[in-house]
């Protein structure tokens, strides 16, 4: 009865994504009671490790702090300059709850170096190797990296989604579904080591950010970060939908894809999997500023802190901007991502849903 269970739910996992993509609709929100009500007994935020000590991340510019490897010795100091223009939220994690931190997260990565004909770091060739040879690593400089006690968080695709790559269809041979797959391959190659406990950051809301923005919210054409955007499209707003819709058809996937891939096809046995909603968080920030902007200058979500210039020399006005530069999060939106970690950890989240896996 159970197994016939799990069929109609994969079944309907299935019919919703077919939906989707023939009727152009970007979320699957319909079809989340239908789906995994039954499973929400197993969906404990407990489940999650709450006397962890080491938390290693991979990713992009999002989350490097610095170092790509640690043994014998790291490979640079830990930056307090990052894409946030001050510390990024991982080094935020550290000091809140006192943790070893092991981010081997570069910026400009993806999550297959082969999504783009640029070189690039990649997840899968460049920082999961890392991780891997430095736990094999034995002597002065080993990881505190008990397995059991240690969460494996993956934050990519703000390059994966964007120039270079999938939004100008530059591997026309490659699907979306290709980053998708990659990501949870990285999980597998992680759990084949050894690891138990998960967290897979959800997709930013990359339409509010001034590089993707609405013209009335911002938004501007030539981004230093896609300097030949004109030559792609001078429509703004088309550019904004479009990464609207893809952005909600990654996060929709992920919404789906996890429980089935977690209870129902247990790819991942005796293990903790959390998705964690950083795109409702940051949505709710952009929303409702007051709520978590606390800097001296006029609150402001539209525009960014390099744009502010000399006004925004003072840190304590930076704190009123929600974004650093035309594409990052400003310092103070990565303390709000870090507090949010450090709550969903300990139970008290509001953005994440956590699923746990039955024995092998």
């Amino acid at each position: 009865m159970m197994r016939l269970v799990a069929t109609f739910q994969l079944l309907l996992w299935l019919t919703a994504i077919t939906s989707a993509a023939l009727t152009g609709s970007a979320t699957l929100k319909d079809f989340s009671t239908l789906m995994y009500e039954p499973l929400s007994p197993g969906s404990k935020l407990d489940s999650i490790p709450t006397d962890y000590e080491p938390h290693s991340t991979f990713g992009d510019s999002y989350t490097d702090d610095g170092p790509e490897y640690y043994t014998p010795e790291p490979s640079e100091n830990l930056s307090n300059v990052t894409s946030t223009g001050g510390r990024i939220w991982t080094e935020y994690i550290q000091q809140y709850a006192g943790i070893h931190l092991y981010d081997y997260a570069v910026s400009g990565s993806f999550c297959d170096r082969y999504f783009s004909p640029s070189s690039r770091n990649g997840i899968k060739q460049d920082q999961v190797p890392h991780f891997l040879n430095d736990t094999d690593y034995i002597g002065n400089g080993s990881l505190i990296n008990p397995w059991d006690e240690t969460i494996y968080a993956i934050w990519i695709g703000t390059n994966d989604l964007g120039p270079s790559a999938f939004f100008t269809d530059n591997r026309p041979t490659l699907t979306i579904l290709d980053y998708v797959d990659c990501v949870y391959e990285q999980f597998d190659i992680l759990y084949e080591a050894g690891a138990r406990n998960f967290m897979l950051l959800n997709l930013a809301p990359l339409n509010y950010a001034p590089m993707y923005a609405l013209p009335e919210n911002g938004g501007t054409l030539g981004s230093p970060f896609w300097t030949d955007e004109a030559s792609y499209n001078t429509n703004v707003t088309q550019v904004s939908e479009k990464m609207r819709q893809y952005v909600a058809l990654v996060n929709s996937i992920y919404d789906y894809r996890t429980p089935t891939e977690v209870q129902i096809s247990v790819r991942y046995p005796k293990s903790s999997f959390t998705i964690f909603d950083v795109h409702s968080l940051l949505s709710d920030i952009w929303h409702n500023p007051g709520a978590y902007l606390n800097g001296t200058a006029p609150l402001n979500v539209t525009s960014t802190i390099e744009a502010c210039g000399s006004a925004c020399s003072n840190t304590s006005a930076r704190d009123s901007y929600m974004w650093w530069d035309t594409l990052h999060p400003s310092e103070q939106t990565d303390r709000i991502i870090a507090q949010e970690f450090v709550s969903i950890v300990e139970g008290n989240g509001t953005w994440s849903k956590t699923w746990t896996s039955p024995s092998a």
